[in-house]
């Protein structure tokens, strides 16, 4: 097989990375959990609370599908090999639960945190596991990986295609590393939040002083803290130009915390606006770059090059959410992150020619 380019995304226990000689920064193995997936009638537990997890001194339940499906995970006993899985599920549910499982399958895996130092090497990326290997608690691993397929496919069509330069690729590994830090670092405090729970109404029970109420941790709003961490990374690069299209600069961190406040900077997310009442902005994002403006008549004379790109028309109201005057725009990228800003009006005829230019490093402009 012979291509351009790899794209490495072969998991946690990657073959590819350390054959690359990346290596890897974080905890580590953070310890060996198994999963048991089973049937089993749990209504009387989740028919009025339903949850997509349900935590307990004893592992974890969740729902795998609607029909009675369910799992387990927890710490691997020391005598996993002569398990009996039915009943520990069973032990876990509490005293008196009266359920006996019917287990599907049964898997050990071991809880990995860690971040490759690095995610190219030359023509080849890492992306997803390969690239990051964040413990399940709080489900960000998913979110990042497909963040990351989401930030590099765009740019690595762009260069294969021919509107983008090579040098485009290298800002996969300046936006994406970051976020995948900063993610670690979340979802092994959330691990350890999560334990510190666990382990504080195991001793409850042990010592008989447990009641109704749960713990007194607040845990929770801690343990989830992910919505401004997903929803609110800005990326800094020479693919996101300041409010002076001109040249790049910083844009603000994403703060690790519950809340994602939408904000027109460059670097940060298109925010959502409806454009029709089934139509909102985050619709009119896709393979190419879309240009947000109230005065489209003026802007769409400056469209052409190679650059796939297409112009959105602004009410005067939602031009104002996004900080433009009436003759101001917005260029996002197909990933939707913002490129560029331009308050007022173009500065020139070739404003944003020389701003696609300048954000694919391509001579196009």
């Amino acid at each position: 097989v012979r291509a351009r380019y790899v794209l490495a995304a072969d998991g946690a226990n990657s073959t590819l990375r350390p054959l690359l000689g990346i290596g890897t920064t974080g905890p580590g193995a953070l310890g060996s959990f198994t999963t048991v997936v089973f049937d089993a009638d749990l209504s009387r537990w989740c028919a009025r609370r339903p949850a997509g997890v349900y935590f307990t001194a004893h592992g974890s339940f969740g729902p795998v599908h609607p029909e009675g499906g369910w799992m387990w995970f927890g710490v691997t006993p020391d005598d996993a090999a002569d398990a009996d899985w039915p009943g520990l599920v069973s032990r876990a549910l509490g005293p008196g639960a009266g359920v006996r499982p019917e287990v599907r399958r049964v898997q050990h895996w071991v809880m990995n945190a860690f971040v490759a130092e690095r995610f190219r090497h030359g023509r080849v990326l890492l992306a997803g596991d390969a690239a990051h290997a964040l413990p399940i608690t709080g489900g960000l691993g998913m979110n990042t990986g497909v963040a990351d397929a989401h930030n590099l496919c765009w740019k690595l069509a762009g260069v294969l295609r021919g509107w983008a330069g090579p040098a485009l690729l290298d800002t996969y590994d300046t936006e994406r590393l970051p976020v995948a830090r900063r993610t670690l670092d979340q979802t092994v405090a959330s691990t350890r939040l999560m334990v510190e729970v666990q382990s504080r109404r195991h001793e409850q029970l042990r010592s008989g002083d447990a009641t109704s109420d749960p713990v007194e941790l607040p845990w929770s709003d801690r343990y989830f803290a992910q919505l401004g961490l997903v929803l609110g990374v800005a990326y800094r690069s020479r693919a996101v130009l300041t409010d002076g299209p001109s040249a790049p600069g910083p844009a603000d961190p994403s703060a690790p915390g519950t809340d994602y406040v939408p904000t027109p900077r460059p670097g940060h997310r298109m925010p959502h606006l409806w454009l029709a009442p089934d139509r909102s902005t985050l619709d009119a994002c896709g393979e190419w770059f879309t240009l947000f403006t109230p005065d489209p008549a003026r802007w769409e004379q400056q469209l052409g090059g190679p650059w796939p790109s297409r112009v959105e028309a602004l009410t005067a109201e939602q031009a104002d959410s996004c900080a433009l005057g009436a003759h101001g725009a917005l260029l996002v990228r197909p990933d939707g992150h913002i490129a560029a800003r331009w308050p007022d009006a173009p500065p020139s005829e070739a404003a944003l020619r020389r701003a696609l230019a300048a954000v694919t490093g391509s001579p196009g402009g």
